[in-house]
């Protein structure tokens, strides 16, 4: 599509989402169109963004009220899954969207916590790491505070669907996401396409690998109990029988850990000493027990550094055969894995190899991802334009889907 003008996209999101909002932003912008960033979200902050104050507007009491009776102990972890946020954040969406100007030729809004307006205005397409017919099916995981089966309930399902349905097009990440939208919204097969998920480093020289043989690395910023982190010190416990001179470095925890002899905790690091530990990784573990994608996986691949994860969301597609998968939430079948791993150098060196090709192969990169989902875009706003129809009615672009 060489000599097509830029477009002017507004980006609709809410805040960095791990990585993801400032490279797909840049990877568009990149590739020479204008992205204007548009978040709703701060119409039920908690906190005022300049003083992080409280903020208790009658909105966000409100929106605090019907969670609490939605979703009882987990009412501020929820409090956006409402059907009270969703219709809040999205008449915020359609009014900011409205504002815009010049007008965007098309609107991308990351996750489906709301629509781009009630009713939306502008012709959109959706880009999805999760749909909350997924999040329905994942078991309670008391060891991860997630004790209560979350239901959003069918009020919430059908504002998600009718999103989905007005819709030019949506994008993915993953084949499992992919596969809800087909199957739990009975949206058309057409009109869903897998642009995948990017790693937040670049491929570097692997040279700078130094693998010590007995250094595993956890990377986790947010929820240190829901990606894993106690299973994780208990399996690395059981290992201290067979691996007595084992390490391991976490990295991204801000909470005050007791952690046993040979863990570290570094909190918070700079992104460059995340790329450095995982240079240094004999294993990366994150036995995570609830995750849409897993980005960290990709950082941890590019870095050939073998990887150790659970059967939980997309982790597995992730991964595929370069890597080793444990149930959730198994403290003993994680250390088993592990210590199959340390046991034998030669597999891990050729996991590292199959992982790092893996993620180069299907294109696991943000400059690639921006690509395929700048494509997408135009072939979208390309069949509205010819259409003259609302989003509503427009068929997205039917496009080859990468590789299983």
């Amino acid at each position: 599509m060489k000599g097509l003008h830029p477009m002017r996209i507004a980006y609709l999101n809410y805040g960095n989402q791990s990585g993801v909002t400032p490279n797909i932003v840049r990877a568009l912008t990149e590739l020479g169109n204008e992205i204007v960033r548009v978040d709703p979200t701060g119409v039920l902050a908690l906190r005022n963004p300049r003083t992080r104050r409280p903020r208790p507007t009658p909105r966000v009491l409100m929106s605090l009220a019907v969670s609490a009776l939605r979703h009882g102990p987990q009412a501020i972890h929820h409090r956006w899954n409402t059907v009270y946020a969703f219709d809040q954040h999205s008449r915020e969406a359609g009014q900011l969207l409205a504002r815009l100007d010049p007008q965007p030729d098309l609107v991308l809004q990351n996750g489906a916590l709301f629509a781009p307006g009630r009713p939306a205005r502008l012709p959109y397409v959706m880009l999805l790491d999760n749909t909350c017919r997924l999040a329905e099916r994942q078991p309670p995981v008391p060891e991860a505070d997630i004790g209560r089966h979350i239901e959003f309930g069918s009020d919430w399902i059908s504002r998600e669907r009718a999103a989905y349905q007005g819709a030019a097009g949506i994008a993915t990440f993953s084949e499992l996401v992919r596969q809800s939208l087909i199957h739990d919204y009975e949206i058309n097969p057409a009109r869903v396409f897998v642009t995948g998920a990017g790693a937040n480093i670049s491929p570097g020289d692997v040279s700078a690998r130094a693998d010590d043989g007995r250094t595993l690395v956890f990377v986790g910023k947010d929820g240190w109990r829901r990606k894993g982190g106690p299973i994780l010190l208990e399996a690395f416990k059981l290992l201290g029988r067979d691996h007595p001179d084992l390490r391991l470095i976490l990295a991204g925890p801000t909470e005050a850990l007791e952690v046993p002899e040979g863990v570290e905790n570094l909190g918070l690091v700079p992104f460059a000493k995340v790329e450095e530990l995982l240079y240094q990784a004999t294993v990366f573990v994150l036995p995570t027990l609830r995750e849409p994608f897993g980005i960290a996986f990709l950082d941890a691949m590019l870095c050939k550094a073998p990887c150790v994860g659970t059967s939980v969301g997309a982790v597995p597609e992730i991964l595929g055969d370069t890597g080793v998968v444990v149930p959730p939430a198994d403290a003993f079948a994680l250390a088993a894995a592990i210590s199959k791993l340390l046991n034998d150098k030669a597999r891990r060196a050729a996991m590292g190899e199959a992982g790092r090709r893996r993620v180069l192969e299907r294109g696991y990169l943000w400059p690639e991802v921006g690509k395929r989902l700048e494509d997408f875009l135009r072939r979208a706003s390309m069949n509205i334009a010819r259409s003259g129809m609302p989003s509503q009615a427009v068929c997205a672009p039917e496009l080859e889907q990468p590789p299983a």
